[in-house]
């Protein structure tokens, strides 16, 4: 493994820790703590500060996701092939679970989020949303979980 290859590599894992971590701990200690301490309107100021700022810190670290990632399929020199055997396989659930897990963060980021936070709605509409975008919340962390656990394989399956 070359230099750049090794600095790529670290790059992508670094970013998916941000993204990952940032997500799990958002959900698991910051939404408890905020849910137990603080009211809707004082919860709502807060995520939407935290909103921003991990926004811009996950948003960029898809930007070196993709990035590196790109760079590792280059390398693989990956052609259609790759897929039929063990690690191309892993690849495609790999990068299937990317694009769900992207597609929820971007609902979330754009839609979800922001109606929770603008304060417009009614308290059964709010109520509503909140449950929904806890319950994608929790399916995105988990897709992330799946992320991780196939890049692990893909690890001990080389092509």
């Amino acid at each position: 493994m070359s230099w750049a290859d090794a600095t790529v590599h670290w790059l992508h894992l670094t970013a998916a820790i941000l993204w990952v971590g940032g997500t799990l701990f958002t959900s698991l200690v910051v939404h408890p703590v905020l849910s137990e301490k603080l009211s809707v309107g004082e919860r709502s100021a807060v995520y939407e500060a935290l909103g921003r700022r991990l926004n811009a810190v996950q948003w960029g670290t898809w930007a070196v996701l993709l990035a590196t990632g790109l760079w590792k399929l280059w390398g693989l020199r990956a052609t259609p092939d790759v897929f039929l055997g063990p690690f191309g396989r892993i690849l495609a659930v790999k990068l299937t679970l990317v694009a769900l897990m992207v597609a929820l963060s971007l609902i979330h980021s754009l839609s979800w989020g922001p109606a929770l936070t603008r304060g417009n709605l009614t308290p059964p509409a709010r109520a509503a949303l909140a449950r929904r975008a806890a319950f994608w919340g929790k399916i995105n962390a988990l897709v992330m979980l799946a992320i991780v656990f196939c890049a692990a394989l893909l690890r001990y399956n080389p092509w």
